[in-house]
């Protein structure tokens, strides 16, 4: 039996320019207004964009969000945080400009001294939403079904991997850049 691994992504992801527009048009017209109270939350449908995916591969582009920002009509107290999303974006391919190889070791060299645990069983469980912590275990299971993950579990989800199992920093970018559809060395 062949498994479709590309199912679950291809119905939560209207892949095309068009299917970035939409995107756009929604969070514009309803979702930057609540951004800036409820993004944290992991919990509640519609508390980020979901705009990643569409400009990492150029369906949108952060010239289209930062107009979409500006005509909102919200003021800026609602849209501050977007916004600098936007310039923290840019900040990223800056350092890997700068940093070329952060994806193979640490930007600050005392990191690449730290001693990893190399532990196949706890990292196998973490890849696969089974390490017996629900937010973990959900955040690891929605990138496998959709090829997305809340940001805010995507700092809970990292930091597990490298406080809580001592799991070095690049196993968790690998499994992070073979699913997550808005990827980016950046």
């Amino acid at each position: 039996k062949v498994v479709d691994w590309g199912r679950g992504i291809r119905e939560a992801w209207a892949i095309s320019e068009e299917g970035g527009r939409a995107a756009l048009q929604r969070f514009a017209g309803g979702g930057l207004k609540k951004y800036e109270s409820d993004r944290s939350r992991a919990d509640v449908e519609g508390t980020v964009s979901k705009l990643s995916p569409y400009m990492r591969h150029g369906e949108v582009s952060p010239r289209q969000l930062h107009f979409a920002i500006l005509g909102s009509g919200l003021p800026k107290d609602l849209t501050k945080t977007m916004a600098r999303r936007l310039h923290w974006r840019d900040l990223a391919y800056f350092h890997l400009y700068h940093f070329p190889d952060m994806s193979n070791k640490g930007i600050r060299a005392h990191y690449d001294k730290t001693e990893w645990r190399e532990d196949s069983e706890g990292l196998r469980a973490w890849r696969w939403g089974r390490t017996g912590f629900p937010i973990v275990d959900a955040g690891m299971r929605e990138l496998r079904a959709t090829g997305w993950m809340h940001q805010s579990v995507r700092m809970v989800v990292a930091s597990f991997l490298t406080e809580y199992l001592g799991e070095d920093w690049r196993h968790g970018l690998r499994v992070f850049h073979s699913e997550l559809v808005d990827a980016d060395l950046a």
